[in-house]
């Protein structure tokens, strides 16, 4: 018989065994553990690399399991399907399948897992978590929740780097949270009392990128009825983050490193440089690499900012952060909106089974939609076009009946296209605006426009 179950160390089986929601064995014919995933230990409250020491049979000895199905799919050389249960709480139906040898002797079984019996409110969520010693890291704006080895060990470096100066690359897919992770840097820094200046470089204009980043002097230029302190100034004593780097103009990137060269600037119609002491930590969701050989980044500046590089992997990837995070969430918007909303199981399976494909921003957006409302049944995504048909249906039907007004809809169902479009591009502003004929900021103001909407009409 041949598979790609032959040896229990393809790399197959490695590079995808952790994106598998369900929880999940592969034993030998004696219910020794060769692969497992974190999500498996998640149920058990065992960390990962515990629980592949284990055989099946220890595991309910112990009292982690209260019976073995994989154990009766190796006796029986059958298929077996059950609900088991687990010492956390979890009633998990699976199901053992045995692959056979040609003599008919078993030869490996997969055991796998796919229904969680078991509502998660905020209560019970929490209670899952400190029982897993889940790592929750307070930062200035919420927390950095991490179940996942990835992410601690970017907490890790980040204890370890954040005492120094050096400048460091953070980069990631959009929604992944690189800010939560430069905030969690200037909290444990020697920078801590200092200010954290944060600039989303993809939604200034180009024309205005200089007055932003450097500040002007009172009658450098018509309008400039005083002097302006730039953002670079006033992140002296503290941290500058310049989100999305790569789309800062190719003239003004030449000024930056000049900056970051010197430590001094001068403002626009200034006559002399200012001291600058201030650490710069930057971001971005596009190949900064791809774009020095293609020209649209300088080289040195790359080399520059890459000094410490750190990269934050997609949701999709680290699955086990999953539940800390919708627990967190539904608590902190249960407390803000005064709600009591509690996950059901199904819905809570449906959480883990989706890709977010917007990470752990599209995960809060979507976990705040259910608290707001609490309807879950109506919601559906699809993955092909990425339409939220929900949040159509309960824009134009809220209040029995009433619909808002046709500029508001028209508002909303440019936003949702904008957000396809961004989607396309890989969420680079410029490309999309190209696409779309219109200017970079255009794209800010009107998904800025269909936020304010949508909180309007939920809130209504």
């Amino acid at each position: 018989m041949d598979n790609k179950f032959e040896s229990p160390a393809n790399p197959t089986i490695q590079e995808n065994i952790h994106d598998m929601p369900s929880a999940l064995f592969v034993t030998d014919a004696k219910g020794n553990i060769l692969i497992s995933n974190e999500f498996t230990a998640l149920t058990v409250g065992m960390r990962l690399d515990e629980l592949i020491t284990h055989n099946v049979e220890d595991l309910v000895r112990l009292g982690y399991y209260d019976d073995s199905i994989t154990m009766e799919a190796i006796k029986t050389k059958k298929r077996v399907c059950r609900t088991v249960h687990t010492n956390k709480g979890f009633s998990v139906l699976s199901t053992a399948t045995p692959l056979m040898y040609e003599n008919g002797e078993v030869r490996l079984v997969i055991t796998t897992s796919f229904d969680y019996k078991e509502k998660f409110s905020k209560n019970n969520l929490n209670h899952h978590n400190s029982d897993r010693n889940q790592d929750v890291i307070d930062t200035e704006n919420g927390e950095i929740v991490t179940e996942s080895l990835a992410m601690k060990n970017i907490i890790n470096v980040c204890n370890q780097i954040a005492l120094f100066d050096s400048k460091v690359f953070i980069y990631g897919e959009s929604g992944t949270g690189k800010e939560v992770i430069a905030r969690y840097i200037h909290k444990k820094s020697n920078r801590k009392d200092g200010p954290f200046i944060s600039i989303n470089c993809a939604s200034i204009s180009p024309s205005l990128f200089e007055l932003e980043l450097f500040g002007y002097e009172k009658g450098s230029f018509v309008g400039a009825t005083d002097n302006k302190m730039g953002v670079i100034e006033a992140a002296n004593d503290g941290i500058l983050f310049l989100d999305e780097i790569s789309e800062i103009p190719l003239d003004m990137q030449a000024k930056l490193l000049h900056v970051m060269e010197s430590s001094e600037l001068r403002r626009i119609g200034g006559v002399k440089s200012l001291p600058i002491n201030c650490r710069i930590i930057a971001a971005s969701n596009r190949d900064l690499w791809n774009m020095v050989r293609k020209g649209m980044f300088r080289e040195d500046l790359f080399y520059r900012i890459n000094v410490i590089p750190i990269h934050i992997p997609p949701l999709r990837s680290r699955r086990s952060d999953l539940v800390g995070l919708i627990s967190t969430f539904i608590e902190e918007l249960n407390n803000k909106y005064n709600k009591n909303f509690v996950l059901r199981a199904e819905d809570f399976q449906q959480i883990i089974n989706h890709n977010w494909p917007g990470n752990v921003r599209e995960l809060k957006n979507y976990i705040e939609r259910l608290v707001v409302t609490g309807q879950t049944d109506t919601v559906q995504y699809n993955d092909e076009i990425g339409t939220d048909w929900f949040a159509f249906d309960y824009f134009i039907k809220k209040n029995q009946g009433h619909f808002s007004t046709l500029k508001d809809f028209t508002a909303i169902t440019e936003g949702r296209y904008i957000k396809q479009v961004l989607a396309a591009c890989n969420d680079n502003a410029t490309e999309a605006a190209n696409q779309l004929g219109v200017h970079r900021s255009v794209i800010y103001r009107k998904l800025n426009r269909m936020k304010e909407i949508l909180k309007e009409n939920l809130s209504g």
